[in-house]
Formats: structure tokens, C-alpha cells, sequence
């Protein structure tokens, strides 16, 4: 495997990180970060990302090591002259930390060589992304169909079946976050994108068999209904 060679220098990796309070539980020092990476091609060739290899430091020195076949479940081709942007997440048991490491790629020859991944750093207080612009437990108003809905989980991009977007007349972006709701008098769920939706200025309550499962009420206080630490995984499994 070669370390430097003439395209290896040509590959720019970047990131830009986001803490997750509404996913932290800092009580018990578990801290969700997520970060957005962008390896750009400046080569003149086609390269295939094969593997990650990345070290993870918390702010008490406690080291982790991540290895695995490409980035979220894809060995992505990047053409020359062209990028490839991908958001994932990383749990710490610190408010600080810093990631580093390397990817693996393959060039059009079938040569394998290393790209370092520069060291940086995820904080509480770091906040390079855009956060999501609603919150878990508020109540939302879908712009197009005018269903209520309260806002049970999101991601910050679209990840689910590629039917399913297709489905949508609208095509919104993918790249935005996308949010799991549970329809007011239903006993539906929709997985809705970012632009969609609206803060719903009624405040009456939203009837629907898995508020009890997924929230511990309304809160006057906060404004919205508290959500619990339940999984959907716990949901399936009950």
C-alpha cells in the first residue's frame, strides 16, 4: 500500500462538527457530536474510497479506534475535479475531543494508497453545522397536506427508502434534515423533509397511540411535549 503518492496529495478532506444536545445525555457523560465530512478529488483520475480507519480522543485521553469498510455503508466513487460530502456521528463521554485518521482509496490502475484525515476537534460547544431548524416533541404543521404532527425523531439527512422520496411530488432536498412524525388523529407516521413543515400555532394536544410510548407529556415550562430516551428499537421489541 503506498502512503504518498501524486493523488493522494490531490484529495482535501474537511469536516465541520455539531453538538447534539436534544440527543446527549450529559448527565450521565454521553455526549452525541455529529460531522460532516467533505473529501474533495483535485486529481486528475477517479478514486473509490475503500476503507476508514479513524482515532477518536476524549478530553479525559480515553482512545478509541474505528475501522470498517467504507463510510456509512457505501465505497463511494469520487470523479476528478468532483466532491463527495457525507454527515455521521460519534458518541464521547466528554464535552471535548478530537477525531482523526485515515480513508483508504483505490485509483483507476487498481492502487491502493492512504489519505490522512487532519485532526479536528468536536466540543459543546463547537457548533459548525446548521442545527435542525425544529426540535423533538414540537408540534409541526405539514405546508403542502395541512396534517398536524408532533416531531418524535430526525435525521440530518434524508436515509431512508429510496421509493419513498421518489414518492414525493415536491423532490425536497436530502441533503437537509428529515423528520419522523406522529400523525394527529392517526395511527400513521411520516417521515417528512425539513422544508415541509411549520410550527403548528395550535396548541391543542396530538392524539396518537405512541405519544405515551415516546414522550413523558406536555411541558408548560418548555413549550413542547419532553421526550423520553425511548428507541424505536425498544418499540419493536415491546
Amino acid at each position: 500500500m503506498k502512503l504518498e503518492t501524486n493523488i493522494a496529495k490531490q484529495i482535501k478532506v474537511s469536516a465541520q462538527t455539531m453538538f447534539m444536545d436534544e440527543y446527549s445525555d450529559t448527565y450521565n457523560k454521553k455526549y452525541m457530536f455529529s460531522y460532516k465530512v467533505k473529501i474533495q478529488n483535485d486529481s486528475s483520475e477517479t478514486v473509490q474510497l475503500l476503507n476508514r480507519h479513524w482515532i477518536i480522543i476524549d478530553s479525559n485521553s480515553k482512545q478509541e479506534e474505528v475501522q470498517g469498510a467504507g463510510v456509512i455503508g457505501m465505497q463511494p466513487k469520487i470523479q476528478a475535479g468532483e466532491s463527495y460530502e457525507y454527515i455521521s456521528f460519534c458518541n464521547l463521554e466528554t464535552n471535548f475531543g478530537s477525531m482523526e485518521g485515515e480513508y483508504e482509496f483505490q485509483d483507476q490502475a487498481g492502487n491502493n494508497f492512504l489519505v490522512q484525515i487532519p485532526r479536528f476537534f468536536v466540543a459543546e460547544t463547537l457548533n459548525e453545522l446548521a442545527k435542525p431548524s425544529f426540535r423533538r416533541g414540537q408540534m409541526v404543521k405539514h405546508k403542502r397536506e395541512g396534517f398536524r404532527a408532533l416531531i418524535t425523531d430526525y435525521d440530518m439527512y434524508f436515509i431512508n427508502d429510496e421509493e419513498l422520496y421518489k414518492k414525493s411530488s415536491s423532490q425536497p432536498a436530502k441533503d437537509k434534515p428529515w423528520y419522523y412524525l406522529l400523525i394527529d388523529g392517526s395511527n400513521s407516521i411520516s417521515y417528512v423533509a425539513q422544508e415541509n413543515i411549520e410550527l403548528d400555532e395550535n396548541q391543542e394536544d396530538i392524539e396518537h397511540p405512541l405519544v405515551d410510548f415516546f414522550f413523558d407529556g406536555f411541558s408548560d415550562e418548555l413549550g413542547y411535549y419532553k421526550r423520553n430516551h425511548k428507541t424505536w428499537e425498544q418499540l419493536k421489541s415491546g
